[in-house]
């Protein structure tokens, strides 16, 4: 890596609580050496805002930007805050306060080359457990206790866990099918329920406060980025509503005669006008309209896992029972991208469709242009780049292991084991990666932040 100083700003003062505070801008580019040789200019501020509103151009696509601030131009940088640049032009708030007076803007390409790779790895940062207490695994059970409501989240005990996924705020919502119900996080890091009783059944459709319909079984949600949830309840062959005001409702019935279509169901997608929503069924991408009702969208696999659906249209979608990850377009058209068919251990850097992912369960994309890929029986998070080459991010153990290490630490370290078997993996606002593992009931994240300048 390499480090550009660029020039300086004109200080700005600012008047805040009746402090006067004067901030500075070091226009900084840090760049992968690959990049330093392609790129016609470096990266530059372009504006900063008495309210802390930055600007920049010139930065790396696909790249990371970071603002790093410090007390004196001298003294210990901190990063504060990244993005993922898709363009050359971007803006973010910075904190505005004492201990960082000074700021600074550093890039890196992240493009689909090994220096890419090594970029996007040390962008990120701490490894940290968000939800869990790991105490116990039976299936078909509930750790659930009423002492966990309103209290801190790494207290509750979750009951398999499916899928976790944040609404713009921050706040990460769990579907937690043998509790039976469906709970939030706050950003402060208290758990409440937001949805079913705790107990499995069925006693209405609402709409009625969310927290007085039970809920059996559900296995897959959807959060829109105010905070409204779709629940893939299972059980009860239907797709609830949860609204930003607690109301729940059945946004649409799922079963002919005695055959459910949400039998063997794992995730869920709901376009944010309701006109289309798409879930698994065991062997079959379904998709659902208001006027059409439920249809196959794709068939042949042998057991789903979870899937995404990508801004073209086209989905990304994983096959834990064929250890296979197809893209599908919207006509149903299937393309295998990744995995080889068998269960031996991945190979890191290689071609994804060359390697081996075995138990392919979760997915999710990057806007890198590549995706996150977690394994459920192979117990790892894969980041396969927009070259199709997949690099291995987190190591863990399979099988009927407990895992929890590595908390408080960089999450990048392949020759040790951090995770277990993996639920989901979804990606927050900012760019936090949330993963839902084990048996056990773990939700954890990975801290878009560099650790150090």
């Amino acid at each position: 890596m390499r480090k550009l100083c660029l020039e300086f700003a004109t200080g700005r003062t600012t008047r805040r609580g009746g402090l006067g505070l004067r901030f500075f801008l070091v226009l900084t580019g840090l760049i992968g050496l690959a990049a330093i040789r392609a790129a016609a200019l470096p990266p530059r501020i372009t504006a900063f805002t008495p309210a802390g509103a930055l600007a920049w151009t010139n930065a790396a696509v696909p790249g990371v930007s970071t603002v790093e601030g410090a007390r004196t131009l001298n003294g210990k940088w901190s990063p504060l805050q990244n993005v993922f640049s898709t363009n050359a032009g971007g803006q973010l708030a910075v904190p505005l306060n004492s201990t960082n007076k000074f700021f600074r803007l550093a890039a890196v390409d992240v493009s689909p080359t090994a220096q890419g790779f090594t970029n996007l790895v040390y962008a990120y940062g701490l490894l940290e457990t968000v939800a869990g207490t790991g105490l116990g695994r039976i299936d078909n059970t509930s750790y659930w206790q009423s002492s966990f409501e309103g209290g801190p989240a790494t207290n509750a005990a979750l009951s398999r866990p499916h899928y976790a996924m944040a609404d713009r705020a921050g706040n990460i919502y769990i579907v937690d099918k043998n509790s039976h119900a469906v709970e939030r996080v706050d950003t402060n890091g208290l758990i409440h329920t937001i949805a079913g009783t705790h107990v499995g059944g069925f006693n209405g459709e609402g709409p009625a406060a969310a927290t007085n319909l039970q809920l059996n079984a559900p296995n897959g949600l959807w959060v829109r980025a105010d905070g409204t949830v779709y629940v893939l309840d299972t059980g009860n062959a239907r797709v609830r509503r949860v609204t930003t005001n607690g109301v729940m409702s059945t946004l649409f019935f799922a079963q002919s005669d005695t055959n459910s279509a949400l039998a063997g169901g794992r995730c869920l997608w709901v376009k944010d006008d309701e006109s289309l929503a798409y879930f698994g069924n065991l062997t079959r991408m379904r998709e659902w309209t208001p006027g059409g009702g439920v249809q196959t969208l794709s068939s042949g696999y042998t057991e789903l896992g979870t899937f995404c659906v990508l801004a073209s249209g086209n989905l990304i979608v994983a096959d834990r029972g064929g250890n296979y990850v197809y893209s599908v377009t919207a006509s149903g058209t299937q393309t295998i991208i990744a995995g080889n068919g068998t269960s031996n251990s991945g190979t890191d850097g290689a071609l994804a469709t060359a390697t081996a992912f075995y138990g392919a369960r979760g997915v999710w994309p990057v806007p890198t242009g590549g995706y996150l890929l977690l394994l459920h029986d192979g117990a790892q998070l894969w980041y396969i780049d927009a070259a199709n080459i997949a690099h291995l991010l987190v190591n863990g153990l399979g099988g009927n292991v407990f895992v929890q290490a590595g908390d408080g630490g960089f999450f990048y370290a392949p020759n040790q084991f951090f995770i277990g078997e993996g639920r989901s993996v979804t990606m927050d606002y900012p760019g936090n990666i949330i993963i839902c593992e084990s048996d056990y009931g773990f939700i954890r994240r990975i801290r878009f932040l560099r650790m150090s300048p």
